[in-house]
């Protein structure tokens, strides 16, 4: 579903775009070495649009979208700016990865102190919990926070103390996540009841799909109560406005700087994070093309899909890429409506065969491999664990 949007004039539309949105382009011809006033043209009054949106506007328009399409996006009401989603993307990366070698040095020092510690330079949750309870047993504000305020905090800790020897540590076995722990709000009697009501009511629907795609209907019906309740919960953002929100970020990091002001802003800290925020608004602004490519070529306006904070659509929470590629219409009219549920559910089921699912039935293949394939589409174990679950307890219906 490959659409392009190149326009006989779409150059003078990019140029236009670019006098709009990118500062210091005002309509200025060059010759040679000498400047003239450009030529008068007729242009749309952009002077509602917000700021933000001038590096994601002049981008898109490098790409072949028309002044047309990008004015009705980026005046809409419907997108506001929010510097949520990659503030705290950007929080959680550093968190993680970024001054491994500060993480490091804590870990060592508070197994030494004692504490049941990973030492892999990581800090994940059971670092943070680990320094929580050192800063609780020396009398510190507990905050849980790889900081060198902690290192120090720990090194004087350290002094007179008989320590653990650091050469006895032994890397603990990495944790295998539980195949059991479910969400409780899908495996509950009464939801299972519920969800097996609305299975039965819509059964013809899974087992075209099943047929279709040879993917159990069971599957799919699970993925979208886990994902949006059946059709209940779609978000609370306006999935335009995140994405677009990310991408304003890679442009512009003064727009995000804010919401990670509380971050060390030392020169090292902060060209991790202009970097990481180039990379994750790069990847917002494709998704937000996607998302534009499908509502335009489908007849939506893509400023009203509501959405996850970071972009995903409809009964089985797309990413507008994944759309693209496996969005497909139900009845085969060419149109894809992922908020209709018939399409949403023939789109997963095409999902899951695109990713290796084989058989109508539940248990048509080995449970590694089922887990497999749903891990494709979400990344955690819980998740693989609910879906099959619920899959399962249908199948038996």
């Amino acid at each position: 579903m490959t659409l392009s949007y190149k326009h006989p004039l779409a150059g003078l539309v990019m140029v236009l775009w670019a006098a709009v949105f990118l500062p210091g382009c005002v309509g200025i011809t060059t010759v040679g070495d000498r400047s003239s006033p450009a030529p008068s043209v007729n242009r749309v009054d952009l002077s509602a649009s917000p700021e933000p949106w001038r590096g994601p506007a002049g981008k898109l328009a490098q790409r072949g979208f028309t002044q047309e399409q990008l004015e009705a996006v980026f005046k809409s009401p419907n997108l506001q700016y929010s510097s949520k989603p990659m503030g705290d993307k950007l929080k959680e990366l550093y968190g993680i990865y970024f001054r491994s070698d500060l993480t490091k040095a804590i870990q060592e020092n508070l197994y030494q102190l004692g504490y049941d510690v990973r030492i892999d330079g990581q800090n994940g949750s059971g670092t943070r919990e680990a320094v929580g309870k050192f800063q609780r047993d020396a009398g510190l504000t507990v905050t849980g926070e790889v900081s060198q305020a902690t290192l120090d905090a720990t090194r004087r800790t350290m002094k007179g103390r008989t320590l653990r020897a650091l050469s006895s540590y032994t890397p603990p076995p990495a944790p295998q996540p539980s195949r059991a722990a479910t969400y409780p709000q899908f495996t509950r009697p009464d939801a299972l009841a519920r969800i097996a009501a609305n299975y039965r009511a819509d059964r013809e629907m899974f087992q075209r799909l099943g047929r279709k795609y040879q993917v159990p209907g069971e599957v799919v019906a699970a993925i979208m109560w886990v994902e949006t309740g059946y059709g209940q919960y779609f978000g609370k953002q306006k999935a335009a406005g995140m994405l677009a929100s990310m991408a304003a970020a890679a442009s512009d990091f003064s727009l995000v700087a804010p919401a990670v002001a509380d971050l060390p802003q030392d020169r090292e800290s902060m060209a991790f994070m202009r970097e990481t925020a180039v990379k994750r608004g790069d990847w917002a602004l494709n998704e937000l093309a996607a998302l534009m490519t499908y509502a335009l070529a489908n007849g939506h306006d893509p400023t009203t899909f509501p959405g996850s904070v970071y972009g995903a659509v409809g009964w089985g929470q797309f990413m507008p890429s994944n759309i693209l590629k496996f969005g497909v219409s139900a009845k085969g009219s060419g149109r894809v409506d992922i908020f209709n549920k018939e399409d949403a559910a023939f789109s997963i089921g095409n999902y899951l065969k695109g990713h290796g699912w084989r058989g109508e039935k539940v248990n048509s293949m080995a449970e590694d491999e089922r887990r497999e394939v749903i891990m494709k589409y979400n990344k955690s174990g819980v998740y693989v664990n609910t879906v099959l679950y619920v899959a399962d307890y249908l199948a038996r219906q």
